[in-house]
């Protein structure tokens, strides 16, 4: 278990648990292409089975094949909890192997809001400075996401 590599990673919000996990969580992948992930690259997301709940297996690839396809298999779900499991599926030599398993949970905070986490098991050794590039990217998108939110919100009570 010497390769294992783990990190944590919680960013306090505003936002209602429920909102997080229904529109961050749970549409990650879509919200990656539709706010983060400029068009240039390519960058596709393809459901290859299930309608997205546990065993559901997401294809991440890019246009000319730039990079190698990532698939990733949603593990868990769990409603009531706002919990999400996700494995990161590298290629291998028969069917492919989890090199990652990724949890990410909506929190309810007193004050309405609540704290999004995230754990990671690589099971691959990473250095201390992807793991920081990994959580500086994943902060970067949740504050995307909460503007997007926050940008929504204004223009909806603008409507009246």
């Amino acid at each position: 278990m010497a390769n294992v590599s783990t990190w944590e990673l919680e960013i306090e919000s505003s936002i209602p648990a429920s909102k997080v996990f229904s529109e961050f969580i749970l549409k990650f992948f879509e919200f990656l292409d539709e706010n983060v992930i400029p068009k240039e690259f390519g960058m596709k997301f393809t459901t290859l089975e299930g309608d997205g709940g546990v065993g559901s297996i997401k294809i991440m690839t890019f246009v000319d094949d730039q990079f190698p396809s990532v698939k990733y298999k949603v593990k868990g779900l769990d409603y009531e909890n706002f919990t999400y499991n996700l494995a990161m599926i590298k290629e291998g030599n028969e069917d492919g192997y989890e090199s990652t398993l990724s949890e990410m949970k909506a929190v309810p905070s007193a004050n309405g809001g609540c704290t999004f986490k995230q754990k990671n098991i690589d099971f691959e050794a990473i250095s201390e400075d992807e793991i920081e590039t990994q959580k500086e990217q994943l902060t970067q998108y949740f504050q995307v996401f909460e503007a997007t939110i926050n940008q929504d919100f204004v223009q909806d009570s603008t409507d009246y």
